[in-house]
């Protein structure tokens, strides 16, 4: 097994993609130091985490084009390159289409002998691009011809990135595995009953995430006002944040919360990693994972739409039991009829037909156990990478 590795990643969320800090764990636990190139992280890396070296860096897409950039830009480039050379690392990982740009960039400079593995979660579509994502999507084309190994979620973002970046490798380079947390065990469920103040007669469902149409909230304030709701479900609205006042969502999501004849309470709440998140969750009957795709960007479109095994939101309520609705995709569909973890919906009208008889925690344990336990298909990712 290789000892030190780098990655360079455009993102600041890279410890609450449960992914990536499922690698950083494993990695440690074998003793690889990892460099990480890239912006300042929200939130940064966990104490437990201390095979990790960030190491602030910019990168953009046009090297010289923006004067005010150059020198750091420039700066950046040269500092993964010195470290690569000093540290001897062959290994370098590049996160999603900017990092894989960066990551072929680093790769052509002269002297530089590394195996280059792209990690795909956000897939982008020519069809749908224009202006700077489409520069961007035609680079990233460009330096997949460089990539000599490949981590996606599953078969039908595999079969989509492969399509559309023209990239050729073995099965033996790819790696499919799912945007899921590490097993975490609950010692005790909290009394959201008593917490919450929701009468003990209501069994408990749970939305948690952002607000916005993309991801539901439209549909569900929408079942609300149309009679659509199962009224022996309390829901749960969770964000992490209090609703900014100027959302277009926050007057009605107040409204229903402010309503004493309506089973919805509001709940912004910050939760610091992913088991203080579980323990909540854990408390709940059914839980909600919408996707509604747009054309807003590149993010909302087909990359959405076939969101499958790269919802970590879905992932985790599998993990912990949860019977889950989900919006349609390929992989959903085809899920649902093996397993029965909730439902698949194309419209909110559905809810109504919802029977409790039509789900089991069950199911959703074992459709975690089967498929979106990450452990297993990071281990071979990593002996992949170890046997370079």
């Amino acid at each position: 097994m290789v000892k030190k590795i780098a990655i360079v990643s455009p993102n600041t969320d890279t410890f609450t993609n449960p992914t990536m800090s499922a690698l950083f764990k494993l990695l440690q636990d074998k003793d690889v130091k990892v460099y990480l190139f890239g912006p300042r992280q929200f939130p940064g890396c966990p104490d437990s985490l201390t095979n990790i070296v960030h190491i602030p860096s910019l990168f953009k897409l046009n090297l010289f084009r923006n004067p005010r950039y150059y020198i750091k830009h420039w700066l950046s480039y040269c500092r993964v390159i010195r470290i690569l050379k000093k540290e001897k690392i062959r290994v370098l990982l590049g996160v999603d289409p900017l990092g894989i740009i960066i990551g072929g960039r680093i790769k052509r400079f002269p002297g530089m002998k590394i195996h280059l593995s792209y990690l795909s979660f956000e897939i982008f579509f020519t069809q749908e691009l224009n202006g700077h994502y489409l520069k961007l999507k035609n680079k990233e084309i460009k330096y997949s011809s460089a990539v000599d190994s490949l981590l996606v979620q599953d078969e039908k973002r595999l079969e989509l990135l492969l399509q559309e970046n023209k990239i050729q490798l073995p099965d033996g380079k790819i790696a499919l595995v799912p945007v899921s947390p590490l097993k975490i065990e609950v010692p005790e469920k909290p009394d959201l009953h008593a917490k919450l103040n929701i009468p003990r007669e209501k069994k408990l469902a749970v939305y948690s995430g952002s607000v916005g149409e993309w991801c539901g909230t439209k549909a569900i304030i929408e079942a609300f006002h149309k009679g659509y709701w199962n009224k022996d479900f309390w829901l749960v609205f969770h964000t992490r944040n209090p609703i900014d006042i100027n959302n277009e969502y926050y007057a009605e999501l107040h409204r229903l919360d402010a309503d004493e004849t309506i089973p919805f309470t509001l709940h912004p709440h910050p939760f610091e990693g992913f088991g203080e998140l579980a323990v909540f969750l854990s408390s709940f009957d059914l839980a909600f994972a919408l996707y509604y795709p747009n054309n807003q960007n590149p993010y909302y479109g087909k990359n959405m739409k076939e969101i499958g095994f790269s919802s970590g939101k879905f992932s985790m309520y599998m993990m912990l039991g949860l019977p889950t609705i989900v919006t349609n995709c390929e992989i959903y569909g085809k899920l649902i009829k093996e397993y029965r973890f909730g439902a698949v919906i194309n419209n909110i009208d559905q809810l109504k037909n919802i029977s409790e008889n039509d789900y089991s925690k069950e199911d959703a344990f074992a459709l975690y156990h089967d498929l979106l336990e990450p452990e297993k298909a990071l281990k071979a990712y990593m002996r992949m990478l170890g046997n370079i």
